[in-house]
């Protein structure tokens, strides 16, 4: 058993002799769903990393954050249906249509495993560059629909709902995080990052996709 246990052992030890930092980081920007005609709505990650040095110019960072995003559906054309829910026509003997708007804002829990390399600009002063799998889960937001004309009452003005309580989404999210930064004094940090879904958020194919300027602080 000791013997089985030493490669363990000695991976383990050696991996605390790296330098290790926690990472604080805070961003905010857009976020939209690619593939389709979707509109941008604003979009908000914070979380914390932990950054292990591998030796000179790299280091891998774990890291868990809590991220805001969401898609804007704009003036989808609809039918219009009056309360008994018959189609309304016009004095022509036309369909009426109106158009409909849904807001869809979706929060996960997200967990990427970057790859980081520095390029030394000057003492103290990286450029850096970042890329890595990230996994999430959907645990909240809400879907905000104005012009639904198949609902009756005030919900054909105004609904809202739990975005995932709509049987065409799905929670679980996966892809690719990138990003370009500027470190200085080894302990600040600005980075323009970017999230790129590979995994079907919802039933038609839709896939998230987010742009963020981010800041962050590395405990030392």
């Amino acid at each position: 058993m000791k013997r089985a246990l030493l490669p363990f052992v000695l991976a383990l030890t050696s991996l605390t002799l790296w330098a290790q930092h926690p990472v604080l980081k805070l961003g905010g920007g857009w976020a939209s769903h690619y593939g389709g005609s979707t509109r941008n709505v604003g979009a908000i990650k914070i979380g914390v990393g932990y950054e292990v040095e591998l030796g000179g110019l790299w280091s891998v960072e774990p890291g868990v954050y809590y991220m805001a995003k969401g898609w804007k559906d704009r003036d989808r054309q609809v039918i219009v249906y009056d309360e008994d829910g018959e189609i309304v026509y016009d004095d022509e003997g036309n369909i009426v249509t109106g158009l409909m708007n849904v807001t869809s804002n979706t929060n996960y829990v997200e967990l990427p495993v970057l790859v980081n390399y520095y390029v030394p600009l000057s003492t103290a002063h990286y450029l850096s560059f970042s890329a890595g799998p990230y996994v999430a889960w959907g645990v909240g937001g809400k879907a905000k629909t104005s012009g639904d004309t198949g609902q009756t009452g005030a919900a054909r003005f105004y609904h809202e709902h739990p975005t995932f309580s709509q049987s065409d989404m799905h929670r679980f999210d996966a892809g690719i995080t990138a990003a370009v930064g500027y470190e200085f004094n080894r302990q600040w940090a600005a980075a323009l990052t970017s999230d790129f879904g590979l995994a079907n958020v919802s039933r038609s194919g839709a896939k998230n996709i987010a742009i963020l300027l981010q800041v962050a602080y590395k405990f030392r």
